[in-house]
């Protein structure tokens, strides 16, 4: 899936960007070089934010190839990728030549679907069914979700310091709300529901997500002892068809 516009910086000409979700099947021969784009962008914004993230770089960086193969193929996620793509030579090629041959500037990571409880009441917490006691390795099950709200939890959303004011953020997330309304229409839900979190004191970053259509949560006791003071926020994705609550 891909999703590419030129973007424009005030007095120069800038290099042209895509965003581009990494595919489900990657072949072997690619798997090592997508993996070492993806730690060297993660790492590299652990370093320069690390107040955005709740967790460290000195923890990820000693992460094996193994733990990042993992968060790139998880049956559960789908990740979103901002890139430069000054190296296409204006040739048509994959985006998985596209992923391995140019800098990635930023990326979120959406996991889901689960179902949530018919009568609504997780609708306002959407993020329940992924908390650290369920296995977030674990493939959805199409059938669960047929007739109900779709969950959807987003994180690791960043945009690296010199790649943003290009409006990188709004299309990475407008990516991802696109390809979560998709989903969950294929899979009959009766609407999606997208949670996230966002530090307190990151101000730029809740006016993007408001921008995109977010509204603040409250917050949720089940999320006490988190090592990052943050605010909950909530999209409800309106599907074709479908509930127009």
């Amino acid at each position: 899936m891909r999703e590419s516009v030129p973007v424009s910086k005030p007095r120069e000409m800038a290099s042209p960007t895509a965003v581009i979700q990494v595919p489900r099947t990657l072949p072997s021969s690619s798997v090592g070089l997508l993996c070492e784009r993806y730690k060297t962008a993660r790492l590299r914004a652990l370093k320069e934010t690390p107040q955005a993230f709740s967790s460290t770089y000195h923890r990820e960086a000693e992460y094996d190839d193994a733990i990042w193969v993992q968060r790139l193929r998880n049956p559960l996620s789908k990740t979103f990728v901002a890139l430069r793509t000054e190296r296409t030579g204006g040739t048509e090629i994959s985006d998985i030549e596209l992923l391995a041959a140019n800098e990635w500037l930023g990326m979120i990571v959406i996991f889901g679907p689960r179902a949530l409880p018919a009568d609504g009441s997780g609708s306002k917490t959407p993020w329940k069914p992924f908390l650290p006691s369920v296995n977030l390795n674990e493939p959805p099950d199409p059938a669960a979700i047929v007739g109900y709200e779709a969950a959807y939890v987003a994180f690791s959303m960043f945009v690296l310091i010199d790649a943003r004011r290009q409006g990188l953020g709004r299309r990475l997330v407008q990516a991802s709300i696109e390809a979560v309304r998709a989903e969950a229409t294929s899979m009959h839900a009766t609407r999606a529901n997208i949670g996230l979190f966002v530090e307190a004191k990151n101000q730029a970053a809740q006016r993007l997500y408001k921008g995109c259509g977010f509204i603040f949560l409250q917050g949720d006791s089940s999320l006490n002892g988190v090592e990052i003071n943050q605010v909950a926020m909530g999209k409800i994705v309106k599907l074709p068809g479908g509930d127009s609550a």
